[in-house]
């Protein structure tokens, strides 16, 4: 993912935050549309249970995942469905267990995504540790926690369900294999 991308996904997401909220709901339908799957897994790690602050990161970056690869010229996909969405959350999952249980392995799962895509990741945790500024001692970092975890899984899902330009072969997709 190109950091213009990332950057007009910003761009679109200014505005006041009414404006914003506003944006979120009408761009989380258009996802809902092209991704029913990734909407449904969004949806169940997203629920509305969540804190206040933390379901609001998690619809923002949502979205802003989804507008940078919307955005980006010339990219074609399919729907992230729900077979996608599970063997990229079990990939990860595999991936967390093994490296918790390396005390020597200096990456996290997070720096593997980030190493595939590096703008997106970075926009993703810039956010994080906004709100979680923003927010110091009022917000449950746990689910802030399920937050990050389930943006990973988006952005690793998303990644996966491009195609290949025409009359290219397409590779493995697997960041975490």
């Amino acid at each position: 993912m190109p950091a213009s991308a990332v950057a007009a996904a910003r761009a679109l997401l200014s505005g006041t935050d009414e404006q914003r909220r506003a944006f979120v709901r009408e761009r989380f339908d258009r996802l809902s549309l092209a991704h029913p799957g990734l909407a449904r897994y969004l949806q169940a790690r997203l629920p509305p249970s969540l804190d206040g602050a933390a379901a609001a990161l998690g619809q923002m970056l949502a979205v802003a995942v989804y507008l940078a690869f919307e955005s980006t010229p010339g990219l074609r996909s399919r729907p992230a469905g729900d077979d996608l969405l599970a063997a990229t959350d079990a990939a990860l999952g595999a991936d967390e267990a093994l490296r918790q249980s390396d005390p020597m392995d200096a990456l996290d799962s997070e720096d593997i995504v980030a190493i595939e895509q590096p703008a997106l990741v970075a926009f993703v945790n810039e956010h994080v540790g906004l709100t979680l500024e923003r927010h110091a001692g009022a917000i449950d970092v746990d689910q802030v926690a399920v937050v990050f975890r389930a943006i990973l899984v988006e952005i690793l899902a998303l990644s996966q369900a491009v195609l290949p330009p025409p009359g290219h072969a397409a590779g493995d997709g697997h960041a975490l294999a």
